[in-house]
């Protein structure tokens, strides 16, 4: 990972979106697609929900 791929961690969520502060995109958290006009993507992984704790499935 370098510093462009860790910047998406500084954006800001609204709903069920984060807006990339390096590209000023707005991107879905859900299927990590940018919202069009932007064409950006991030990788997503599945995730599950037990007893209140958030797992990432690898």
């Amino acid at each position: 990972m370098n510093a462009r791929d860790e910047v998406l961690a500084e954006g800001m969520i609204s709903g069920a979106y984060v807006f990339c502060p390096m590209h000023d995109w707005k991107i879905n958290v859900v299927d990590g697609k940018g919202q069009d006009p932007d064409t950006g993507c991030v990788k997503t992984y599945k995730t599950e929900v037990v007893d209140g704790d958030v797992f990432i499935v690898l």
